[in-house]
């Protein structure tokens, strides 16, 4: 799970205080009579490498846009920047449903996505002579590069920045970190890359008794499942609850780009793909081992998605506004994430457990 600061350090630190993408076009995949082997590789195939591709694509979408910025710093691009990161924080979010590859044994996830953001050091950096190579910015604390530092800059603290209040300093910084963003998503998609010696994909779809990660199938299955139940428990109990709980907007998640909403929509539409077992292409998914066996169970992980979502946009007004005044609104969909995290690692892994090496 990504890093969140502590809340003594955020004590130390200062807070004033979305168009999403057209579903894409899905193309069916075959399937033949191994579906467990089928699903496991078009998890891999359709979901994992399609799904860090388009990241990987978006944040170098958006660090060429900031290099335009930077020497041609108009409202017009600071806007294009804007758009081009709340394009790669829907697929970021989504890739949250499954936390488990290069993004965990890289320590990848913290490195681009630690909140809240740690003002003081930030202006730090910002008033020092430091020059932001890739190695520097590399060494820096994770609270001090990745996407929120980004959305700061970008956006400003109260999300109503404009390009004229960007300094030189600032638009070298945030050069720097798009770049060391796009670096670390190319990264992901290149650890699942199947051209590449060692990657992940390799790993995933070939559980035996020589994988050290999978002995079997059913591993590979609970591992998918955990992730899936890990990322509604964030979710619910991490970047809703805690700020909700302790009245406090400086531990939302995206706040400058009035986002975090969205965010937590894009975190359960993933796990809604996951399932599924598609992102561009409409491939097998879990969801078709479960039909074969227990369509109840089926209906019951989609009724609970469909319930998280439809809660999270009853939400009508900015997360760090709803922890105030629609209090209800934000209760139910703490409790409707939460019986989705339920039924996905109680009756989804017990399914797995007799189904998994079919």
């Amino acid at each position: 799970m990504k890093k969140v600061l502590s809340l003594a350090a955020v004590a130390l630190v200062t807070f004033s205080a979305c168009k999403k993408d057209p579903e894409p076009e899905v193309t069916p995949t075959p399937v033949t009579e191994d579906l467990n082997r089928d699903i496991i590789n078009a998890f891999a195939d359709n979901v994992a490498q399609d799904i860090y591709n388009s990241l990987a694509a978006k944040t170098t979408t958006l660090y060429n846009n900031v290099l335009l910025l930077s020497t041609e710093t108009t409202d017009e691009n600071l806007n294009t920047c804007k758009q081009n990161w709340r394009d790669a924080r829907i697929v970021w979010e989504n890739s949250e449903a499954f936390l488990f590859g290069p993004v965990a044994t890289e320590n990848i996830d913290p490195r681009i996505d630690t909140w809240p953001v740690n003002f003081v050091d930030l202006d730090g950096q910002l008033a020092s002579s430091a020059e932001f190579t890739e190695e520097y910015i590399s060494g820096l604390a994770d609270e001090l590069k990745g996407f929120h530092p980004i959305e700061y800059l970008l956006f400003g603290q109260n999300g109503d920045k404009v390009a004229s209040e960007l300094t030189v300093r600032e638009k070298e910084y945030l050069t720097a970190l798009a770049n060391n963003l796009k670096q670390l998503t190319g990264d992901l998609a290149e650890g699942w890359n199947p051209a590449n010696a060692g990657n992940y994909t390799a790993i995933f779809t070939a559980p035996g008794a020589s994988n050290v990660n999978y002995e079997d199938r059913t591993a590979v299955f609970e591992e998918l499942a955990g992730a899936m139940a890990g990322i509604c428990d964030e979710v619910a109990n991490g970047k809703i609850k805690e700020p909700f709980e302790l009245q406090d907007a400086a531990l939302e998640e995206s706040p400058f780009a009035l986002n975090s909403k969205t965010d937590f929509l894009n975190n359960i539409n993933g796990v809604e793909l996951a399932y599924q077992g598609r992102f561009t292409v409409d491939g097998v998914g879990l969801e078709d081992l479960v039909r074969k066996h227990n369509l109840a169970l089926d209906g019951e992980i989609k009724l609970r998605i469909t319930n998280a979502q439809a809660s999270l946009n009853a939400i009508t007004v900015p997360f760090g506004q709803a922890i105030f005044t629609q209090q209800n609104q934000v209760q139910t969909a703490i409790n409707s994430i939460n019986a989705l995290k339920d039924v996905l690692e109680g009756d989804l892994l017990q399914f797995i457990a007799i189904y998994g090496n079919n």
